[in-house]
């Protein structure tokens, strides 16, 4: 199925994308395609949330004694929802498999690869996003498809187990041994267990940051690149040398999109005020928000290895997610940070939708090239 934007969009963003330093980080700044004035929100994304000033008070409304499941029942719903396209440039297979636990409990996991592969390949390892307790492998696997034609490698797409009828372990142990096995089966796949890149969106960011912790600590040297997009990397919600909270004067807000964009940001603000709520969702007490594993922001980043962080200028976790990069510079990761102007969160998987998803991905493509 054909794009629903001009690809032109494309070699327009790129063209017009800058670097520059912000506060001793190097950034890639990415353009609205079609261009505005400084504080727009992307045409796309404001045609999409244009209503949000009208609805966004009686949304996601619950009652004070609300279970967890209540709470989030409404948001499964809704991150079910895939809101991207299909884009097919190139014939990709599908294999699906399972792998065994922690526990034993035995993990799907999609593998995707070019119908004509090359040898020796890069490998994907991919968490998708949801708050830990929605999205799916669906929601994501175009994303992979499109990885794996704009990069000859191996993508795996780990449908780790949801919360809160799970909690952590289950999540991170579904993800590590995913990889694990990913590492160890590299060449029966055609690929290089030494090339080898974790990565994943929102919940999935945080997942992807703590198998990356979880492979330093325990020596096991997999990982060669972590891909973070809009990472979720303090549900602790604490104070670090670079991150002091949520500032909404500090987003960046053109007058003609005050509005909606005012409420946009109020709204997917308002879900992180509650700092207890991905504790109870996730962690459900088997372990501390504090620690590296549930808040990677507040590792020391000693020994991490390449980086990719990407996200919105508009997100809800840009504060966090820019504290990361800082934290990364200064301890001398090797990290490169890149900004979309006009987007919020939980963009990169609206494939043939937003050109800024299909940018996402050749951006993972050139960094998977250039360090594996």
């Amino acid at each position: 199925m054909a794009r629903r934007y001009d690809p032109a969009l494309l070699d327009a963003m790129r063209s017009r994308q800058r670097e520059r330093e912000y506060e001793g980080v190097p950034v890639l700044i990415k353009p609205i395609p079609e261009g505005g004035i400084p504080g727009d929100m992307d045409p796309r994304l404001y045609k999409s949330m244009r209503l949000m000033p009208l609805f966004s008070k009686f949304m996601f409304k619950t009652k004070k004694d609300a279970t967890i499941e209540e709470t989030v029942e409404p948001l499964k719903k809704m991150f079910a929802d895939y809101k991207g396209d299909y884009i097919d440039d190139l014939p990709v297979t599908t294999q699906r498999i399972t792998v065994p636990s922690a526990d034993g409990y035995p993990v799907p996991v999609r593998i995707y690869k070019r119908e004509q592969a090359g040898s020796s390949l890069p490998v994907f390892v991919y968490y998708h996003g949801g708050g830990f307790f929605g999205g799916g492998p669906d929601i994501v696997e175009q994303m992979c498809r499109l990885l794996v034609q704009k990069l000859d490698c191996i993508a795996l797409n780990v449908d780790y187990r949801l919360c809160p009828e799970s909690h952590y372990p289950h999540p991170l142990d579904d993800c590590w041994e995913a990889t694990r096995w990913a590492y160890e089966n590299a060449e029966s796949l055609g690929a290089d267990p030494h090339k080898l890149a974790v990565g994943g969106d929102s919940a999935g960011g945080n997942l992807a940051a703590a198998v990356t912790l979880r492979d330093r600590e325990e020596g096991t040297g997999m990982v060669k690149l972590q891909v973070l997009l809009y990472p979720a990397v303090n549900l602790a919600g604490k104070n670090t040398e670079f991150y002091h909270g949520v500032d909404m004067a500090k987003y960046r807000i053109s007058k003609r999109h005050r509005r909606v964009l005012t409420s946009v940001l109020k709204m997917m603000t308002g879900m992180l005020s509650d700092t207890s709520l991905l504790d109870r969702i996730y962690l459900q007490g088997h372990l501390s928000p504090e620690h590296i594993y549930a808040s990677p922001l507040l590792d020391d980043f000693h020994g991490l290895p390449e980086t990719l962080l990407i996200f919105g200028e508009h997100d809800m976790l840009a504060f966090e997610d820019f504290a990361y990069a800082q934290t990364a510079v200064k301890a001398g990761v090797p990290i490169k940070t890149v900004i979309y102007e006009g987007i919020s969160h939980g963009f990169a998987d609206q494939t043939g939708v937003m050109p800024q998803a299909e940018d996402v991905m050749q951006e993972i493509a050139d960094q998977m090239n250039a360090v594996l």
